[in-house]
C-alpha cells in the first residue's frame, strides 16, 4: 500500500468502516511509515477535541447573571444623568429649533433686490392718482 492509498482510507478506518483486508493493509503501512502514523495521530487527536467539545454543556445561570448585571447598572443611574434625561434635553431641542427657525427668517430677508425697493406697483400709484384727482376736482369747484 503506497501513502496516497493511506491517507484515502484512513478516514474510514478511523471510523471502522473498512473491510478487513484492507484494515490489514493500513494497520500494516502505519506501522511502517511514520509520515502517515502521524497523520493518522493528528486525526484522532482532533477527533477526541472535537468529542469534547460536544460534551460541554451551557452555563444555564449566564443569562440570569448577565441581566441582573445590566438592571443593576441601569438602576444606579446618577440623579444628573435622569435630570439631563428627562427636563434639559426636551430644553435643548426646543431651544435649538426656535434658533434654527428665527435663523431661517433672517436668512430668508437678507436678500430684498434694490430694484424693487423703491418702486411701486401700477395698480397703487393709479389708486392713488384717482383718490388725489377727486379731491382736487371738489376742491377747485
Amino acid at each position: 500500500m503506497n501513502c496516497q492509498l493511506c491517507q484515502k482510507e484512513s478516514d474510514a478506518y478511523f471510523e471502522g468502516k473498512l473491510p478487513e483486508d484492507m484494515k490489514t493493509q493500513v494497520e500494516s503501512h502505519l506501522l511502517l511509515c511514520a509520515d502517515c502514523a502521524e497523520s493518522y495521530r493528528l486525526l484522532s487527536i482532533a477527533d477526541s477535541v472535537m468529542n469534547n467539545e460536544k460534551e460541554m454543556s451551557p452555563d444555564i445561570d449566564l443569562a440570569i447573571r448577565v441581566m441582573a448585571r445590566l438592571e443593576k447598572i441601569e438602576s444606579s443611574e446618577t440623579h444628573e444623568v435622569q435630570l439631563f434625561r428627562h427636563v434639559l434635553r426636551p430644553a435643548i431641542i426646543a431651544a435649538s429649533l426656535a434658533a434654527a427657525i428665527f435663523s431661517g427668517v433672517i436668512v430668508g430677508n437678507i436678500y430684498r433686490p434694490a430694484y424693487s425697493m423703491n418702486k411701486i406697483p401700477v395698480e397703487l400709484a393709479l389708486i392713488n392718482d384717482a383718490t388725489i384727482e377727486s379731491l382736487d376736482l371738489l376742491s377747485t369747484e
